[in-house]
C-alpha cells in the first residue's frame, strides 16, 4: 500500500479565477507510478475552492459570474468589518476545498469533458494544491 503526499503552488492573478490544475494532477500519478487507489485533491485555503467540471472558457466564465451574484462582494457581510471576504469564505463553504477521485490503472478516473478546477474568490495570491494518495 502506498501513501503519498504532494503539494504544489499555483499563483493567481484575478480576484476571481478558475484554473484548470488537471494536468498537473495527471503529472503527480504519472510522476509516482501511482496505479488504482483514491487521490484526495484540496486546497487549505478558505478562501478559494476545488471542483470537477469542464474547463470550457464560457462555463469558467458563468461560474465566476454566478458565485459574484450568489455571495456579491459589494454585500454588507459581517465578516466584511474584520476583512474585505466574507463572500470567498462563504463561497469556498458552498463549493467545498477537496474532492476524492480514483485512479484506475494509472488514470485518474474523470469523465470525458470532466477536468479539476481550483477557483479563486479572494486573488490575487498564491495558492497551495494538496495532493494525497492512498493505494498501489
Amino acid at each position: 500500500m502506498k501513501f503519498l503526499h504532494e503539494r504544489f503552488e499555483v499563483r493567481t492573478k484575478e480576484r476571481f479565477e478558475v484554473i484548470d490544475v488537471t494536468d498537473k494532477v495527471k503529472e503527480f500519478i504519472y510522476n509516482n507510478s501511482v496505479t488504482n487507489g483514491l487521490l484526495s485533491i484540496s486546497v487549505p485555503h478558505t478562501t478559494a475552492a476545488i471542483a470537477i467540471n469542464e474547463a470550457e472558457r464560457g462555463l469558467m466564465e458563468d461560474i465566476v459570474t454566478s458565485i459574484r451574484s450568489l455571495f456579491n462582494p459589494e454585500r454588507a457581510w459581517k465578516h466584511n468589518l474584520v476583512d474585505n471576504n466574507a463572500h470567498a469564505h462563504l463561497a469556498a463553504t458552498f463549493i467545498g476545498n477537496s474532492r476524492c477521485v480514483s485512479v484506475v490503472n494509472g488514470t485518474i478516473q474523470l469523465g470525458r469533458w470532466q477536468r479539476v478546477l481550483l477557483i479563486e474568490m479572494d486573488g490575487p495570491r498564491s495558492r497551495l494544491i494538496e495532493l494525497t494518495f492512498v493505494g498501489e
